[in-house]
Order: structure tokens, then sequence, then C-alpha cells
């Protein structure tokens, strides 16, 4: 009868913890930071900052180029996107056709889509010229003082 008591109450306990640990909601608070990103055998930095508990900003920087991004959340999942600076000149007229001659993202361009995984770290994937990266990554950890 013990064993019988003692097992419900273990069964009871684990239930318990897989609810609460569904229940917890992901805010944006929970991807701000600098992530380290290993893709196609590239290290990319993202730096993602909340604008509210459900919008992003973010850069990312690869390759000596910084790309503003803007963002959703959904669930654990951000859905960003190109920002294309006010600054910047307007773009030349297309060197060819269906080719424009510009640095900005074209209006089909398909999102990067990240995900908080369980562990804290994060997964996503994004649309190359060689077709759909996976990848993974890590949030920056700090650097203790002293």
């Amino acid at each position: 009868m013990l064993k019988h008591l003692t097992l419900t109450f273990a069964l009871a306990i684990a239930v318990t913890a897989t609810v609460n640990a569904q229940d917890q909601k992901v805010t944006t608070a929970d991807f701000a930071g600098t992530w380290n990103i290993e893709a196609m055998s590239h290290q990319i930095a993202l730096v993602i900052e909340p604008v509210d508990s459900t919008h992003v900003t973010a850069t990312m920087m690869m390759m000596g180029r910084d790309m503003p991004l803007k963002g959703e959340l959904v669930g654990r999942t951000i859905s960003l996107t190109g920002v294309k600076d006010p600054a910047a000149p307007a773009a030349p007229p297309a060197a060819e056709a269906g080719h424009a001659a510009t640095e900005h993202a074209p209006a089909n361009a398909k999102p990067i889509v990240i995900t908080l995984l369980e562990d804290g770290t994060l997964s996503g994937e994004m649309m190359t010229n060689m077709g759909a990266a996976k990848w993974t990554g890590e949030k920056l950890k700090a650097k203790k003082k002293g």
C-alpha cells in the first residue's frame, strides 16, 4: 500500500512539473541578448532587443556587415524580416531582367525563423542562395568581473 501511495505521489509531481513547464509563457525578454549562431560553417552574431511583449528589433552581424531586422513572437518562435534603412539611396534600375542591383532583400524574401528551445538555445532557419540553411545558437554569456 505504501509503495502504491509513493508511486502515485511521484507520478502526480511529475505531471505537475510537466504541466508547469508547458504553461511557462515565452516572452521577447527570453530572446533578449547576443546570440552566437553557427550556420554553414560561419559564425554569426544576432543581437535581439525587445520592443514590447510580442515584437523585437535585431541586428544580424555576418561577414563584416550589419543587417537590421524586426520580428514578431508567436509561441516560442520569432520570424525576423529585414528593415530597409530610410537613409539608404534609392536602388538603381535592375542591371538584368529579374535581378535588382541592390543590397536590400527583395520584397518576397523569406523570414529568418528562430525558435527558443527548452534548453535555452536557439534553433533556426534562413534562406540563402544555396537554399534553406538550418542553424543553432547559444546565448553569449556575460564575462564575470573581478
